[in-house]
């Protein structure tokens, strides 16, 4: 049967041919949605015994041999953002809504809190935002084959070459759904921050309204040799600090939420040369303005670029992403406890539940 014609036209020039290879995602024959998870041990002050404890119960919740257990998962720490500079995450994947949900039902993040000592409880915050995106309203984008993070982690994972890239509007173009669907800005969301949540010793509990945005963007240089270290560290980075610096502190036109800039880690305090952005946009739109037209991600893209000319074949660097549209309800977002200003909190009214030990 013949796909019914676009809608919506191709942002792609004609004739284009992208100057660098580009690859993206290609999920098993019978995926059709994959469920994400960031969990977070935000630390408040005191001592770390409540950090460790937390951290015990997520790591043996990811080690356990239930079938909802995640099939994918990778570990962090807050560099900056929206949290604490010190907070543990962990990204969480699977290829199924239901061992995702099911997953998560089972970590149970007020049954940790509750098991801790009044004094202890005073000492941490825990969060977890999960959404289950159809595979239809997904993109993703690789500059590389030999280091595949994130999402590409999925068992049954392939990857397949693509044209859609270096070109504004491109990450659109990569959204299937995109041929018949704008993703129209919502304006359910004030990222001024115009009310608070004080969310100190409570359950809080929301989801997402409709075409709510999740980028995760990574960058990975452990490969790299010194010449090339020193050419990340020395210009890109600090372009890519910037950004995400705008991004933070002109929410009223970037439009971001709960974003945080993480540091890859190995469960350990080892540092690794690798770093990505994770949040929410208020839509799509608010994230491609900044992309196409702010100095501040000019600067990263076009440092982009020459990095590429300067070390050609020979280039270890990687860089990729995922994105997720949203639907109103397909993300959950819940805070333990937690700092005002973590996460989606100063963005979305969430309701206050019960804090007990189960959901």
């Amino acid at each position: 049967m013949a796909c019914p014609a676009r809608t919506y036209p191709l942002r792609q020039p004609p004739n284009h041919k992208p100057p660098i290879p580009r690859w993206q995602l290609v999920l098993r024959d019978n995926v059709s949605r994959v469920f994400t998870a960031y969990i977070g041990v935000q630390p408040l002050g005191g001592t770390k015994v409540a950090v460790d404890k937390a951290a015990k119960c997520i790591q043996a919740w990811l080690d356990r041999p239930e079938a909802s257990k995640p099939q994918a998962f990778e570990s962090f720490k807050v560099i900056n953002g929206d949290d604490t500079q010190d907070a543990k995450v962990w990204a969480c994947y699977w290829d199924s809504e239901a061992h995702g949900k099911d997953g998560l039902q089972q970590l149970n993040l007020p049954s940790i809190y509750s098991a801790l000592s009044a004094i202890e409880q005073s000492t941490i915050g825990l969060w977890s935002e999960s959404f289950s995106t159809p595979v239809s309203r997904l993109e993703t984008n690789y500059t590389g084959l030999d280091y595949l993070p994130g999402m590409a982690k999925l068992p049954g994972t392939t990857t397949a070459q693509h044209e859609r890239t270096a070109y504004w509007g491109a990450a659109r173009d990569r959204i299937p759904n995109s041929a018949h669907d704008l993703f129209k800005k919502v304006d359910a969301v004030d990222s001024k921050s115009g009310f608070f949540q004080d969310p100190a010793g409570k359950h809080l509990v929301g989801t997402s309204y409709d075409n709510m945005v999740h980028i995760r963007s990574g960058q990975y240089w452990e490969s790299c040799g010194p010449g090339e270290t020193a050419s990340y560290e020395d210009h890109l980075e600090p372009a890519l600090e910037s950004g995400l610096e705008y991004l933070w502190e002109n929410r009223d036109i970037s439009g971001a939420m709960g974003l945080r800039y993480l540091r890859n880690t190995d469960g350990s305090d080892r540092v690794l040369k690798e770093t990505c952005g994770a949040g929410f946009f208020c839509n799509l739109q608010h994230l491609e303005d900044w992309a196409r037209s702010h100095p501040s991600h000019l600067a990263i893209y076009t440092g982009a670029i020459r990095h590429a000319k300067k070390f050609g074949r020979e280039r270890k660097f990687r860089t990729w992403h995922e994105v997720s549209i949203l639907k109103e309800g397909e993300a959950s977002f819940e805070y333990v406890n937690c700092l005002p200003e973590t996460g989606v909190i100063p963005f979305l009214q969430l309701e206050e539940v019960p804090l007990h030990a189960g959901k």
